[in-house]
C-alpha cells in the first residue's frame, strides 16, 4: 500500500481541486458557463424526461437554479431504480444528461439530479463513515479504501478530513469515479529511498565479502 502512496505523493489541495470538476471532460471545462434561463431549465427538463421514459420510470421531474446549478428532482416513484448500486445510475444519468444538453445548449452548465434526498442522506453517511476510517487509521496505522465514489461524494470525504492533522485522503483512479486513501501523513519517497539505499549498501557490503 505505501508504494500506492508514494506514487500518487502530492498535496492534497491539488487533489481536492482535481475533484471539484465534478467529473466534467476537459471539453466541457474549456466553455463558458451558460446563463441558467427559463429556456435552458426547459431544456433540461425535457430530456431528463425522456430519459426517464426510456427507463421505464415516471416522469416526474421538477428543475430550478440553486446557485447557478441545474436541480433537478425526480418524483420518488423512481428511487428504488435509481438508487441501485449505491447510487451509481443516478451519477450515471446525470452523466449521461449534461452530455446531452451540452450537445443542444453552448456553454458549460452544472447541474446535479436528486431523488427522495438521495444525496443528502449519502452525504452524511460518507462523513460518518471517513470519520470512522479516519479513527481506525490513528489508531493502528492502517491505510483504509473507500471505493467508487463520484466527485461530489470525494469532496464531502477530503472536506470531512481537511482539519485533522492525524491523516490525509487521496484519490486514486481514472474516469468518473475514484477510490479514496485514508492514510497517516508521512508515508513519503524519501523514507522509502533511504530503506532502499541502506538495503543497496548492505548488498554492495556482502557482495566485496564474497569477493
Amino acid at each position: 500500500m505505501e508504494s500506492i502512496l508514494e506514487a500518487n505523493d502530492g498535496s492534497e489541495s491539488e487533489d481536492r481541486e482535481a475533484d471539484d470538476t465534478n467529473g466534467d471532460d476537459e471539453e466541457d471545462l474549456l466553455r463558458e458557463p451558460v446563463e441558467l434561463s427559463s429556456e435552458t431549465l426547459a431544456v433540461v427538463k425535457s430530456e431528463l424526461e425522456r430519459l426517464l421514459e426510456l427507463m421505464g420510470c415516471p416522469p416526474e421531474v421538477s428543475v430550478e437554479n440553486q446557485d447557478g446549478t441545474v436541480l433537478c428532482t425526480v418524483g420518488d416513484a423512481c428511487e428504488p431504480i435509481l438508487t441501485s448500486q449505491e447510487g451509481k445510475t443516478l451519477d450515471s444519468l446525470q452523466y449521461l444528461l449534461r452530455k446531452i444538453v451540452s450537445r443542444k445548449i453552448p456553454g458549460r452548465i452544472q447541474l446535479s439530479i436528486d431523488v427522495g434526498n438521495y444525496r443528502a442522506k449519502r452525504h452524511e453517511e460518507l462523513r460518518a463513515l471517513a470519520l470512522r476510517y479516519a479513527a481506525q487509521v490513528k489508531e493502528d496505522g492502517k491505510t483504509q479504501v473507500i471505493p467508487s465514489l463520484n466527485p461530489s461524494e470525494r469532496r464531502v470525504v477530503h472536506v470531512s478530513l481537511q482539519d485533522d492533522p492525524g491523516v490525509r485522503s487521496r484519490s486514486i483512479g481514472e474516469g468518473l469515479f475514484k477510490k479514496i486513501l485514508i492514510y497517516r501523513p508521512g508515508k513519503t519517497r524519501k523514507s522509502s529511498v533511504r530503506k532502499r539505499s541502506r538495503g543497496g549498501n548492505r548488498r554492495r557490503g556482502n557482495s566485496r565479502q564474497e569477493e
